[in-house]
């Protein structure tokens, strides 16, 4: 019924606002704009998005014969492997509000429509959410480069390893915040109280939002994001940030980026980075004390360089995702804490560890993942790129049974990731996306997920108003 009312209320919004600016136009073709006072919503925008994706699921923790997933009341989950069709449909309009230069309002609505019938009920379908919602709807304002944002945005930081839309599911996330952000030659810095997430899995209406071990889901929060850059020259760039999630964690970080420019055919890129994650000094009434956040102390390296050589692509990454360890007062050994390891859960956690997404939430042990990657990109077909993951521990777990004692660098699984995209000839605005995930579980220890491949066919509509 949500959905309805929503879908509903959102199309006379859009199009009245539309209509309003079509008549503006004609009142000033007809003399007529004197008389009739100044415009609510001019200078409209509009944009829009049809993306339908087919996608095939199989997750052998579920499909196998030796299937161990258990729902809710603890029954045996046992379905075969599944495909879904899903479709995005996205309508934004962005227009100047009260003809004041520099105060702009944004509205926009995003459904989600799956499209898996009956049959499919004994399958495995897609993780996404059946909902239509306000994903944006604020109001910013614009004076000598300083801009002050109020209401619900999609918000990419950096490369989105901390905060981000995740752009890459059909319900991709917003914040409900108020940000500034102001820029002046190559420094550029915002700032934002956030206090609400719309998370990718539920329709927008949940009340838990952010928990400990990394998951998210959609409600209040009480959390503060500063994320500031200087570029010293073109190979250099510096990043520094804090990130604030209220009764969670706090995290403080450095990046260094660059690219430089090899010779006529080849630029070299690069990443170097180092966080720290230790307890929330914000509390959200929500979540409880900030105690709960206490065990929180691990660290965050990324080591990343990548070269695109006569189209030619390849690249190196080192990333490790830390744990807290510490004394187990049951067993006296060295236990990882539960909370304890680096979690992002604000982040486009799709980009990283695979594109399985095996590793959405840290394993208490911490992660390690060191992966190549390959491909090409074509003068006028498109790109390929192929990418190799090993997995691992990052942290000791003495367990009660010494049988499931894990060690710092013990295999957690490897995957492999391929994707092609292309944008389709001779018609406009329409790119083509085919895309799989295979993770392996090479390991011996239950931490580790189950093998699971997946793999997607996409196609993305996107047009405008000139």
């Amino acid at each position: 019924m949500r959905k309805l009312v929503l879908s509903l209320a959102a199309t006379p919004l859009i199009l009245g606002s539309m209509a309003v600016s079509a008549q503006a136009a004609d009142d000033v073709a007809t003399g007529a704009a004197a008389d009739s006072g100044f415009n609510i919503f001019s200078d409209v925008k509009f944009k829009a998005e049809l993306r339908p994706r087919y996608e095939f699921t199989d997750h052998k923790a579920i499909s196998g014969a030796s299937s161990t997933a258990v729902d809710l009341n603890g029954n045996l989950i046992q379905r075969d492997a599944g495909s879904s069709f899903t479709n995005r449909t996205n309508l934004n309009l962005t227009g100047t509000l009260f003809e004041v230069d520099g105060l702009v309002g944004t509205v926009e609505v995003n459904s989600v429509n799956d499209f898996n019938t009956l049959d499919q009920q004994n399958h495995q379908t897609a993780a996404e959410a059946d909902v239509a919602k306000m994903t944006q709807a604020n109001i910013s304002y614009t004076a000598a480069g300083v801009t002050g944002i109020v209401g619900r945005k999609t918000l990419n930081l950096d490369n989105q390893r901390f905060i981000g839309s995740v752009g890459w599911k059909q319900n991709f996330q917003t914040l409900d915040l108020a940000a500034v952000a102001y820029g002046i030659g190559d420094f550029n810095i915002i700032g934002a109280y956030v206090y609400g997430v719309n998370a990718i899995g539920d329709d927008g209406y949940g009340t838990r939002g952010l928990v400990y071990n990394g998951k998210t889901a959609s409600g209040s929060t009480t959390s503060a994001a500063i994320n500031a850059s200087y570029k010293i020259m073109d190979p250099i760039k510096l990043t520094g940030y804090a990130y604030l999630l209220g009764s969670v964690s706090d995290t403080y970080g450095l990046a260094a980026t660059g690219k430089v420019k090899m010779g006529d055919s080849a630029k070299l890129n690069y990443r170097a980075e180092f966080a720290m994650q230790t307890k929330a000094s914000l509390e959200h009434t929500q979540l409880g004390p900030k105690s709960g956040s206490d065990n929180v102390n691990s660290a965050y390296v990324n080591l990343d360089v990548g070269a695109n050589i006569s189209g030619f692509l390849v690249g190196l990454n080192y990333e490790v995702l830390g744990a807290n360890a510490d004394l187990d007062k049951t067993s006296g050994k060295s236990k990882a804490t539960g909370y304890g390891s680096f979690q992002t859960p604000l982040a486009t956690k799709h980009k990283f560890n695979g594109w399985a997404d095996q590793f959405l939430a840290t394993p208490e042990t911490g992660l390690v993942d060191m992966n190549i990657r390959g491909g090409y990109q074509f003068e006028t077909a498109g790109k390929i790129i192929g990418i190799y993951h090993l997995f691992g521990a990052a942290a000791d777990n003495k367990a009660l049974v010494a049988a499931n004692d894990i060690k710092a660098g013990d295999a957690y699984g490897s995957e492999f990731d391929i994707a092609y995209s292309v944008k389709l000839p001779n018609v406009n605005n329409v790119g083509l996306l085919v895309k799989g995930a295979m993770y392996m579980d090479d390991s011996s220890n239950a931490v580790t997920p189950d093998d699971t491949t997946l793999a997607w066919v996409q196609l993305d509509y996107k047009f405008s108003s000139k």
